[in-house]
């Protein structure tokens, strides 16, 4: 069989991310023909998110009628929106599907629980079987990854990756480690591909890294020294501790102060993370901030960047089901006028705004394959179009759940 391996992330071919890597190897390893497009088989076509839905149109475009079309890649956990782009997605992990492909047609491959095909109305099972046989892959930043885990183990309400499947770590850390060594002394820049930086004990063989993404609770324990790494990313997410507790990362903005200002005495760069328009947000959220920022000001050192990111929904998700509202603009415009026109300027301090309603309700309908209806009026009973796949949760688990997360939020503790 002949294929062809596009990676939609990139406008330029030579560019292909650590999905399309995986599959150059496996198809080689047995014994495909990776081809030009004009001269496949098969397209095999790889996006990083249902919001690639654009690029997967582009792409579409450069492939004959002929050839059919199979997505796959982190796009493929909500598969609704590539409607009319493709023959078929598969969803999940992709060694069954192409070692099934490639020894026994397409036909068969889409047979799998985990093949979404249009015309069928059966629930999709998700494949799980990541192929940890994989050698380290460079990424098109120079970086070569190392595969530390899958998934993610806190369940966060508002994200994709815990809840579309189990965790797990790698099998067999020892080679990880082995992998680590051996590419550092051949003079590569590594990275673990992990969902926290800092629960894997890979921390010796890495060495000095350029960022650690990882929760407060796991880099308190850890020695936050410029030997370890030159800056850590904090995804905090709610703008208060009430939003916090209430997704389920319950950081303190004590904890997280002392986090940072440590880092900064040991000349570790900070970056924090936050959600803006978490469901149930309000105002007094937004007012607390203000004490997260007074906390630092008065360091002799170190500058934090603030990365605001307006909540989106995601499929998998229990905060998916609640209606979308655009109410988080005015509120991050009047922290940002106290925070430069007002008391609250620090040079320890700098902010990237979240996208304003516009744009985020263009990525919240490609990420819910959904219209801007459907999401104001939100999923208590109806189904979302993704939910034919099997997710970690039922449909009335993750009502269940928003509503005892709206619960939390409303009833006083």
């Amino acid at each position: 069989m002949r294929v062809a391996i596009i990676d939609a992330n990139y406008k330029d071919a030579k560019f292909q991310g650590l999905a399309a890597s995986w599959l150059r190897w496996e198809a080689q390893r047995a014994g495909a023909d990776v081809v030009a497009v004009e001269s496949a088989d098969v397209a095999l076509v790889t996006v990083s998110s249902q919001q690639g839905v654009s690029d997967v149109r582009r792409v579409r475009k450069t492939i004959p009628e002929r050839v059919p079309v199979i997505i796959g890649g982190g796009g493929a956990w909500g598969p609704a929106v590539f409607r009319g782009l493709c023959d078929c997605v598969c969803v999940g992990e992709g060694q069954r599907f192409i070692r099934t492909m490639l020894a026994d047609g397409l036909a068969a491959a889409r047979a799998l629980p985990e093949c979404w095909n249009w015309e069928e109305s059966r629930p999709v099972v998700p494949s799980t079987a990541f192929p940890w046989d994989v050698p380290p892959l460079r990424h098109p930043d120079g970086t070569v990854r190392v595969f530390g885990a899958r998934g993610c183990q806190r369940k966060c309400l508002f994200c994709q990756t815990g809840w579309e499947q189990r965790y797990m770590q790698n099998p067999n850390p020892a080679l990880v480690a082995a992998q680590i060594t051996g590419l550092k002394r051949a003079g590569h820049k590594v990275a673990v591909v992990t969902n926290d930086g800092a629960a894997d004990n890979y921390a010796s063989a890495l060495g000095q890294q350029e960022f650690v993404s990882a929760t407060v609770e796991k880099l308190l324990q850890m020695p936050i020294t410029r030997a370890w790494a030159k800056s850590i990313r904090v995804g905090v997410e709610g703008v208060s501790e009430r939003l916090r507790n209430a997704v389920g990362k319950p950081v303190t903005n004590d904890d997280l102060s002392s986090l940072t200002l440590r880092a900064w005495a040991n000349g570790v760069g900070v970056r924090w993370f936050f959600i803006a328009g978490l469901p149930g947000e309000t105002d007094e959220d937004w007012i607390e901030l203000r004490g997260l920022v007074d906390s630092i000001r008065y360091a002799t050192k170190g500058v934090v960047m603030a990365n605001f990111h307006a909540f989106i929904p995601q499929p998998a998700t229990p905060l998916c089901v609640l209606p979308l509202k655009d109410e988080y603009w005015e509120r991050f415009e009047e922290f940002r006028r106290w925070f430069f026109h007002g008391p609250g300027f620090t040079r320890r301090m700098q902010i990237v705004a979240p996208a304003q309603y516009k744009g985020r309700m263009a990525r919240a309908c490609e990420s819910m394959a959904a219209t801007e209806g459907e999401l104001r009026r939100g999923w208590a009973k109806d189904d979302a179009p993704n939910w034919r796949v099997k997710y970690l949760l039922t449909p009335d688990q993750m009502r269940s759940i928003a509503v005892k997360y709206m619960e939390r939020l409303t009833c006083p503790p």
